[in-house]
């Protein structure tokens, strides 16, 4: 790391120091930053990469070490700057073979640009809307992560009965799914427990973690 970007990462434990700004037809405001010494991706009303969804995904790994050492390939759908990549190399030694989708062209351009060097995984990457890369897939998964977001509210597909019968289509019957939820109002409430309810009905066991105020990881095996 050169002088400047040292001297970048130690102000950033003071105020976030901006790297890179830009925009896409999906996301009007890109920013990636240096914050409390992490590199992370924010949009205008969320982070999107190595802040908040991060730290969730960390906890549920806890819950699911036996499932990653084991797993063959991994799927992630909404796979940002490489929050999940992150953890799967360097926390889980992950060595399989990873799939990342995320449907914003220009967040993967920054994740190439700034974060991808980082890793020894190669993951194969699709710029497709979740559901749209799922219905044109024939592949299964050991594990799949789904992060489907707009800005802070979980994106419709989850809710989707199009998308869920998709998902089960990218299933064994060993998968593992492991979602990151929010459930900020009654409304997101109601839907997370329709959510629930359906993978009750197709998984083995499903089990929640509630995550700060707003989170929830659910975990069906």
């Amino acid at each position: 790391m050169n002088v400047k970007k040292n001297l970048q990462k130690i102000a950033s434990f003071v105020w976030d120091v901006p790297i890179e700004r830009s925009s896409s037809a999906e996301n009007n405001y890109l920013e990636v930053v240096w914050s409390n010494g992490i590199k992370m991706l924010n949009t205008k009303e969320a982070n999107f990469s190595f802040g908040n969804g991060y730290m969730v995904f960390e906890e549920a790994m806890k819950y699911t070490t036996t499932a990653i050492s084991k797993a063959k390939n991994i799927l992630i759908l909404g796979f940002g700057c490489g929050s999940i990549l992150h953890l799967l190399e360097k926390k889980f030694k992950y060595t399989g073979n990873l799939v990342g989708v995320e449907y914003d062209k220009e967040i993967l351009r920054l994740f190439h640009k700034h974060f991808a060097q980082a890793y020894t995984l190669k993951p194969v990457l699709h710029t497709k809307d979740a559901l749209d890369f799922l219905e044109k897939s024939t592949e299964t998964y050991s594990m799949l992560f789904i992060d489907l977001f707009h800005e802070l509210d979980n994106s419709p597909l989850l809710n989707s009965l199009q998308f869920r019968n998709a998902l089960m289509n990218a299933c064994t019957p060993n998968t593992t799914l492991i979602f990151n939820i929010t459930s900020k109002d009654q409304e997101g409430k109601n839907a997370n427990a329709s959510l629930n309810l359906w993978l009750k009905q197709n998984f083995k066991t499903v089990d929640t973690h509630p995550f700060q105020n707003f989170n929830h990881i659910i975990i069906a095996q």
